[in-house]
């Protein structure tokens, strides 16, 4: 499970025109917002995406 998620993130990141906030990831997954956070941080510590935050909001994209 845990890899599917992330697979999923990483593909509904690929896909965007722009970054996604862990709201949008969460809703588009039909996963609760704290897994995709989760997922996220540990992608962020693998060197896979990055992000940058937006008032209370965190907004995730791929790292080039």
């Amino acid at each position: 499970m845990k890899e599917e998620i992330e697979f999923s993130i990483l593909k509904s990141l690929r896909e965007a025109s722009q970054p996604l906030s862990t709201r949008e990831l969460a809703l588009g997954l039909k996963v609760a917002w704290h897994t995709v956070d989760r997922h996220c941080l540990k992608l962020q510590l693998q060197n896979k995406i990055s992000s940058f935050t937006i008032g209370k909001s965190t907004a995730w994209y791929i790292k080039k």
